[in-house]
């Protein structure tokens, strides 16, 4: 299954990560904001791959992101994963404007 969550709750996330493993779909060398205990797995036809080659417990939580504004990599990525059978998808579609201040978001 996938959620889409809110700002809110991604800044949350990332104060407790709670057992997620957090995935930036931009390349490293392109996202505007670097967070800590983060993979970088580009969004590509490979990312299926890439993902359940890295990734293969099925009940893993998973929080997909990209802060470019528009990027629609985050649904797509999480639509992948929901299909491939993964049980805890949440995506969030964030900005530049997301920049990290004393453990969280502004």
């Amino acid at each position: 299954m996938k959620y889409e969550i809110p700002r809110e709750m991604f800044k949350q996330r990332l104060e407790d990560r709670l057992n997620f493993v957090f995935v930036d779909l931009l390349p490293a060398e392109s996202t505007p904001v670097k967070f800590e205990n983060v993979e970088n797995i580009i969004y590509s036809s490979q990312f299926k791959t890439d993902f359940s080659a890295k990734f293969p417990n099925k009940t893993q939580n998973v929080l997909l992101y990209s802060l470019q504004k528009g990027d629609e990599a985050p649904a797509k990525a999480a639509n992948d994963l929901a299909e491939l059978g993964y049980h805890f998808v949440y995506f969030y579609n964030g900005s530049a404007a997301d920049v990290v201040l004393d453990k969280g978001l502004n």
